[in-house]
C-alpha cells in the first residue's frame, strides 16, 4: 500500500527563517538531544557492513541491506524534519522488512536512476551542440554537469518522494519544474549542502591519518554528513513546501 500524501506544513518555523539559521541547524542537528548515542552505534554498524561486503556471496547481500538501511534512515530524517521534529530519530526497525528496509531502498534507487537519466540527457544536449578541444576538457565538463545535476536533482527528488508519498514524486516532470519554482532560494540551499560536504570531507581526510580509530571516525563523519544533508533537505522542504507541491 502506498503511503498517504504527506500533509504540507502551514508555516515556516521561526528557527528556519534565514539561510544561516538553516545551515547552523543542520550542522548542530546530529549532536542534539543525545544524537551522539544514536550516530556512534551507526558508525560501528557501517563499519561492520563495509567489512562484511568483502565476504563472497554474502558480501553482495550485505551491501544491499546496508544501502537500504541507511537510505531508510536518510528518508526518516527528512520526513521527521518536515513533520516539525528537532532531534535525530532512532534507527529504522526491522518489524516489517519490506516497508522498513526494502521499500526505502528501492525509492532511493529510483531517485538516483532518475538523476542519472537527467544527467545523461544533459550530456547528450551539450555534446550535440558543443565541440571539445580535447578529452580532458570533455571530462571536466562532464564532471561539472554531474555535480550540478546531482546536486540540484537529488534533494528535490527526495522531497518530491516524501511529499507525494511514492516514487512518482521523484520523476523529472515533477522535480524539474519544482526546482525552477523554488529558485533562487533553492540555489542558496544547494550552496549550503555543498559547504557541508566540503567541510565534512576535509575533516574526513584528517581523521583517516589516525591509526585504527581513523577508519571508525571516518565512518562517523560519513554518517554525520548524511544526517546533516538530510536535515537541511528537510528544512528546505519546510520552506518551499507550497512550491514543491503547488
Amino acid at each position: 500500500m502506498p503511503k498517504p500524501k504527506t500533509r504540507l506544513p502551514e508555516v515556516v518555523e521561526p528557527m528556519l527563517e534565514t539561510y544561516p539559521q538553516l545551515l547552523l541547524d543542520a550542522l548542530t542537528y546530529p549532536w542534539r538531544r543525545g544524537g551522539a548515542f544514536i550516530l556512534v552505534p551507526g558508525a560501528f554498524l557501517a563499519l561492520a557492513f563495509s567489512i562484511s561486503a568483502y565476504a563472497p556471496v554474502v558480501g553482495l547481500a550485505s551491501m544491499g541491506i546496508g544501502a537500504c538501511y541507511f537510505a531508510a534512515f536518510y528518508l526518516q530524517i527528512v520526513e521527521t524534519t518536515i513533520a516539525g521534529q528537532h532531534r535525530v530519530p532512532d534507527w529504522p526497525s526491522f518489524s516489517d522488512f519490506y516497508d522498513d528496509l526494502i521499500r526505502p531502498g528501492l525509492q532511493m534507487a529510483v531517485v538516483f536512476v532518475m538523476s542519472s537519466l537527467v544527467f545523461a540527457a544533459a550530456v547528450w544536449l551539450i555534446t550535440s551542440v558543443v565541440t571539445f578541444a580535447d578529452d580532458e576538457a570533455a571530462l571536466k565538463t562532464l564532471r561539472g554537469i554531474a555535480e550540478v545535476v546531482f546536486g540540484a536533482y537529488v534533494p528535490m527528488a527526495v522531497l518530491g518522494l516524501v511529499f507525494h508519498g511514492h516514487a512518482g514524486g521523484a520523476m523529472p516532470h515533477r522535480v524539474i519544474p519544482a526546482i525552477f519554482r523554488c529558485m533562487p532560494g533553492y540555489l542558496i540551499g544547494m550552496g549550503g549542502l555543498t559547504l557541508i560536504s566540503v567541510l565534512t570531507n576535509a575533516l574526513h581526510e584528517v581523521v583517516l591519518i589516525i591509526p585504527l580509530a581513523g577508519i571508525l571516525l571516518g565512518w562517523l563523519l560519513t554518517i554525520c554528513l548524511m544526517v546533516m544533508q538530510a536535515r537541511l533537505t528537510g528544512t528546505l522542504g519546510l520552506r518551499f513546501a507550497r512550491r514543491i507541491v503547488p
